[in-house]
């Protein structure tokens, strides 16, 4: 029977056929679609070997260009939309998130159509169907027309994808000759297997059939010639004798034995059912996404047999990789008849990691393969490992992998599963082999406390839900240190567990608590280390320096400045460390710790860095909050009086475009901010202490966070007066004063202002003196100290006018504006608030004049202007809410559902009002009371 192409092919329909084994081409009614060059050639060989499968833009970008550099995510993209437009409308490039998906019926792929008629002649062969599985054999062959991808110009689709595809080949022809053999028909395989042991001069399984074949015909001197030939091949390229299914076929041509003596087709040794799964761990709770994530891959595992899905269980140490992998693997073993293959590849802890070349001997081993038909060389293991995997239905755990290049290699041949865990992100297996990502996350409260359950008891567990809820807290949520803390809280079945909870918060030593004197493996230090010691130099001391800080989480930008390295190499640090799974990435540019490695990363920055390198470095970090806080704050409020900083010159810290830009970075870091504030008081830095506070003004006043307000103002105070510093003393009294102003606490208001005013003048600082009279005029007006408010207003707009501060002044005429509205004189308020108006700069932002806009529409109110007032008072709402700034929208909606109330606008007032409470809510105003009030009345009267 012959090999070559058969006439009738399954799935030949009108319309396209898509062709990758020879050269890659679309075929429609006999002609090759022009696809527009080489390059879309490469990308539309390379979806279709992951046919129906996203094939990300990494993958498809190191196919394209050999260059990281050179590589261009808008030139792909260019790609993918001349293949849409030479396919036409039927066929399917799908965009996914982070690649491309080709829709197609495999049928109408020639890979597709070899790889499913191979699996049909297998099963034939299985049943003993032996000419019925060679002619399926041979119509999948007919599919090739040459090497896979043969005009396609890409070295690394090749590297990657062709050695595999021509592995496939040749095992399906070793399969067609072996259901030749089975039917007798010896003469006509001799042409084809004489060609393919030249081809394949190593390859033992196509001798052995070409021996058998020869020595059936008859022609026993050409059989012995055929292994003499493969013998001294060998002996001179490996080194190695002929193995155990070779020299057995040898003996019996030597011994002229019969065909039926030779019944015997596969000599080798019958293949060995690996069963090497650790056992399953009783205690196991929670990770059902994970676990709902890793069977979702079975379908391809056990479907046709091409494909070799691979999970990559991901995370740092302690977070249960293992533990999940085995209990996964336990749960699927019946449905691989193959066997189970459990490896640990030692890369993280004790002892080396293993060699890929051992690791291959030691699985090959497993599957029964005799020693003397393991080659030496990497590369032959590797491919005698695939042989004998191939259609298998195996399933493959290497465990603790330290890179993709230590599982590379061990990747076994299509119809097998593999799982890999690593604290490594294993990317490159993602790209180069579609690997799915699993990464671990620390256990959810109700999981850690199922799994705590699980140690303790439930009873225990349920008796003190609070003290339950504390101890999973100070486990971070991480199973191992659960687990180890369990254990010690199992010792004392009798002892409360608030006490036992207590008694940790008490114990200096965080990470000691989670040592169980056992050995590595029960010592959270140990665990930890292991990935500590596998970094380079950078990141390890950039990991060193990130657990000083205190904040919740932190930018690339922070790093560089507490690295003091430039940063492309503080970046390339920050990867290595997400990527060993010792930081994550929550979202692009933000990292974050979890807190036990926080906590270990403090420890070695005092145990490996001196003080003055730790010093230095919060320095740098505080130096960089503290310049960034000044720009935003420069471009968000550029009025403010940023000469009492002394910080004229700073060029450390991020740039701002304009406002939003400056808003944006203000709440991403408020908290960073705050935490920044208490590490400068604590850290003796008293000047970075209330100049950060200073700025964070800017943020807090239009979002009215009081509790956080106050509490780093009061912070400031102290540093201020312990350090002597009178100029920071006095800003930081006028923001007191304004704190308390914002919370209605008027006459404290007043108080902090006044002592703020005396240091002003005190200092002879003319500017200080101005803002705080104008705050003053503000607290006195609320008193109804309406001459007070008057005085303090009229000495503020003179100074500001002798000092040319023209955008301070369009707030002094605006808080004299509000008190003659107060006062009741509107004529002389709507005048003011025009004349702020007027100083807003013709081709600046018309919501530079909100505040103004607010003033003149309460003048207009009072003028019987209620219309014409109304829209004042809403435009300025608009600009308040385009501003981010809530509490000033809050206040002002508040006052609108008053004037619509008046006018008898039910609907209108019920509205504003209850917007109003929705802010007031969010941002914790104690005025959320006052306007609820007026809508309980409302719907009361209505």
């Amino acid at each position: 029977m012959p090999i070559g192409r058969v006439p009738t092919r399954m799935g030949e329909v009108d319309g396209l056929d898509f062709r990758v084994l020879g050269p890659a081409e679309v075929v429609a009614g006999g002609r090759a679609v022009p696809l527009g060059g080489s390059r879309p050639l490469i990308v539309l060989a390379g979806l279709l070997l992951r046919a129906n499968r996203v094939v990300s833009v990494d993958e498809l970008g190191r196919w394209l260009w050999d260059d990281d550099r050179r590589r261009s995510k808008g030139a792909l993209q260019t790609y993918v939309l001349r293949l849409r437009r030479a396919l036409g409308e039927g066929v399917v490039i799908r965009t996914e998130r982070g690649g491309y998906l080709l829709e197609v019926d495999e049928a109408l792929v020639d890979l597709g159509r070899f790889r499913a008629l191979a699996a049909r002649g297998r099963e034939a062969a299985e049943r003993g169907e032996h000419r019925a599985a060679a002619e399926l054999f041979a119509e999948a062959l007919g599919e090739w027309r040459g090497p896979a991808l043969q005009n396609v110009e890409s070295e690394a689709l090749h590297r990657d994808e062709a050695g595999q595809l021509a592995e496939e080949r040749t095992r399906v022809r070793e399969l067609w000759a072996d259901a030749l053999l089975a039917i007798g028909e010896h003469a006509a395989v001799i042409p084809v297997l004489t060609r393919l042991t030249k081809e394949n001069p190593l390859r033992e399984r196509l001798h052995e059939q070409l021996v058998l074949a020869l020595f059936h015909s008859g022609r026993q001197a050409e059989a012995l010639a055929v292994y003499r030939r493969i013998r001294d091949v060998l002996a001179d390229e490996l080194g190695l004798d002929p193995g155990a299914g070779l020299q057995l076929v040898h003996r019996l041509v030597l011994n002229g034995a019969e065909p039926d003596d030779l019944a015997l087709r596969h000599p080798a040794a019958e293949p060995r059912v690996p069963r090497q799964l650790p056992a399953d761990l009783g205690a196991f709770a929670g990770r059902e996404a994970d676990l709902k994530a890793l069977h979702a891959l079975l379908p391809e595992a056990l479907d046709d047999g091409t494909s070799t899905p691979i999970a990559s269980v991901e995370g740092m140490g302690g977070i249960g990789k293992t533990t999940l992998a085995v209990n996964f693997a336990h749960r699927i073993a019946e449905q691989f008849r193959g066997g189970q293959v459990y490896l640990n590849l030692r890369g993280y802890g004790p002892g080396d990691p293993v060699e890929p070349i051992a690791a291959l001997e030691t699985m090959i081993l497993a599957l029964g393969v005799p020693c003397d038909q393991i080659p030496a060389d990497l590369d032959g293991r590797a491919a005698t490992w695939r042989t004998h995997t191939a259609g298998r239905r195996l399933l493959l755990v290497l465990d603790n992998a330290n890179s993709t290049e230590q599982v590379r290699p061990l990747l076994p041949g299509p119809g097998c599963l593999v799982v890999v865990t690593s604290r490594w992100q294993l990317r490159a297996l993602v790209a180069t082999h579609g690997a799915r990502r699993v990464a671990l996350e620390q256990l959810g409260e109700q999981d850690a406390v199922e799994l705590l359950a699980s140690a303790i008891g439930v009873d225990r567990v349920n008796a003190d839900p609070a003290a339950t809820e504390r101890f999973v807290r100070y486990c971070g949520g991480l199973p191992l240190a659960i687990r180890i803390l369990a254990v010690r809280a199992a010792q004392f079945p009798d002892f409360p567990l608030g006490e036992f909870v207590s008694a940790l918060d008490a114990e200096p030593d965080r990470l000691g608590s989670f040592d169980l004197g056992d050995g590595e493996e029960t010592n959270i230090r140990s665990v930890f280390s292991y990935s500590y010691r596998a970094l380079a130099p950078p990141a390890a001391r950039l990991l060193r320096l990130l657990g000083l800080p205190t904040g919740p989480d932190f930018t690339a930008g922070a790093a560089v400045a507490l690295a003091g390295r430039d940063p492309v190499s503080t970046r390339a640090a920050l990867d290595a460390l997400v990527s060993a799974h010792l930081l994550s990435q929550p979202q692009p540019g933000r990292y974050q710790f979890h807190d036990l490695i926080r906590v270990y990363a403090g420890e070695l920055a005092h145990h490996v860095d001196d003080e003055e390198c730790r010093a230095a470095a919060l320095d740098r970090l505080l130096d960089w909050y503290l310049g960034s806080a000044l720009n935003a704050s420069r471009a968000m409020r550029p009025d403010r009086f940023y000469r009492s900083l002394g910080l004229e010159g700073w060029a450390v810290g991020v740039e701002f475009a304009d406002y939003h830009a400056a808003l944006g970075w203000f709440a991403a870091e408020y908290g960073n901010l705050v935490s920044a504030v208490h590490l400068a008081f604590r850290q003796r830095r008293y000047a970075h202490c209330w100049k950060l506070t200073w700025l964070l003004q800017t943020y807090f006043a239009g979002r009215a966070r009081i509790n956080d307000w106050r509490a780093v103002y009061a912070l400031a105070l102290r540093a201020t007066r312990i350090s002597g510093d009178r100029d920071g003393e006095a800003g930081i009294l006028n923001g007191l004063g304004v704190i308390d102003g914002v919370m209605r606490d008027y006459a404290s208001s007043r108080n902090y202002l006044e002592q703020a005013l005396a240091i002003q003048r005190e200092l002879g600082s003319r500017e200080g003196e101005a803002r705080a009279q104008y705050n003053l005029a503000m607290a006195a007006n609320n008193l109804e100290d309406f001459p007070s408010a008057y005085e303090h207003g009229t000495q503020a707009l003179q100074i500001v006018r002798d000092l040319r501060l023209g955008g301070f002044e369009a707030n002094v005429l605006r808080a004299l504006g509000d008190l003659c509205t107060t006062m009741g004189d509107h004529p002389r308020a709507l005048s003011l608030a025009d004349e702020a108006l007027a100083l807003t700069p013709p081709d600046g932002d018309p919501r530079e004049g909100r505040y103004s806009l607010h003033t003149r529409g309460r003048a207009l109110l009072g003028l019987g202007r209620h219309r014409e007032g109304i829209e004042c008072m809403s435009d300025a709402v608009d600009m308040f809410f385009a501003m981010g700034e809530q509490y000033e929208a809050a206040d002002v909606l508040a006052q609108l559902g008053s004037a619509h109330l008046r006018l008898g606008h039910v609907a209108a007032a019920r509205d504003c009002w209850l917007r109003s409470v929705r802010l007031l809510t969010d941002i914790g105003h104690p005025d959320v009371d006052d306007v609820r009030a007026k809508l309980a009345a409302l719907v009361s009267v209505h």
